[in-house]
């Protein structure tokens, strides 16, 4: 686990997607804010009960607004990048090894407004 000083806790290998990748919402909540903040780029806020918040940061596009009820899986946004015209075409060699395919997507967890580790809230597919 990595400490973001600038915006609490990132997992290692949690944050990673595909540029352009579509973001859906890991839980059934109200969308709190959606907006710039910082140099995070499109930031969307979710809570799903009452002080425990799911700060989601790094999209170019947000589907979502302030004040939306959503259910697990709705598409909140969309990550930045572009994709080159060989991107589709993954390599495993030095030139191409699949870095520049991916974005930071930033995730924060805050539990009665202080941040919370999001691995106890996340699972990843290596997770099993």
């Amino acid at each position: 686990l990595r400490r973001n000083t600038r915006f609490g806790f990132k997992s290692r290998g949690l944050g990673d997607v595909y540029k352009r990748q579509i973001v859906t919402s890991p839980v059934t909540a109200t969308v709190r804010y959606t907006g710039p903040l910082l140099d995070y780029g499109q930031v969307v806020i979710l809570e799903p009960m009452k002080d425990l918040l799911f700060v989601l940061a790094g999209l170019e596009t947000v589907y979502v607004a302030a004040g939306d009820v959503i259910d697990v899986g709705t598409p909140l946004g969309l990550m930045g990048g572009t994709m080159g015209k060989n991107a589709a075409m993954q390599s495993t060699d030095s030139e191409l090894t699949g870095a520049e395919l991916t974005e930071t997507l930033y995730i924060e967890v805050r539990q009665e407004n202080a941040p919370e580790d999001p691995d106890l809230w996340f699972r990843t597919d290596k997770d099993g």
